[in-house]
């Protein structure tokens, strides 16, 4: 997806929305800021820092286990999406099958 279609998105989209944690009548924010963004996080190895503390933080909370192999198991994930899009369909008026 491209940055200016992302904005986009994120601006029209209920589960972007969601997933931001915006609310429904955020106006979004201008698609040159995803680039800014990506340049922000490769200085300084701001990203790798990030994957850590999200990692450590997932081991806390349970979801996460610390070393060995992890399995994820979707069926949830999807679940959880085709409801979202089920409630922008309703939302936007449209035919929930």
């Amino acid at each position: 997806m491209s940055d200016r279609a992302a904005a986009d998105a994120m601006r029209s989209r209920i589960d972007f929305q969601y997933a931001l944690g915006l609310e429904l009548e955020d106006p979004g924010f201008d698609y040159s800021m995803l680039s800014e963004l990506r340049a922000r996080l490769a200085e300084g190895d701001a990203a790798g820092r990030l994957l850590r503390v999200m990692l450590k933080r997932l081991v806390e909370a349970g979801l996460l286990k610390s070393g060995g192999r992890q399995r994820t198991d979707a069926t949830h994930v999807m679940a959880a999406v085709r409801a979202l899009s089920q409630l922008e369909l309703a939302g936007a008026g449209g035919n929930l099958q």
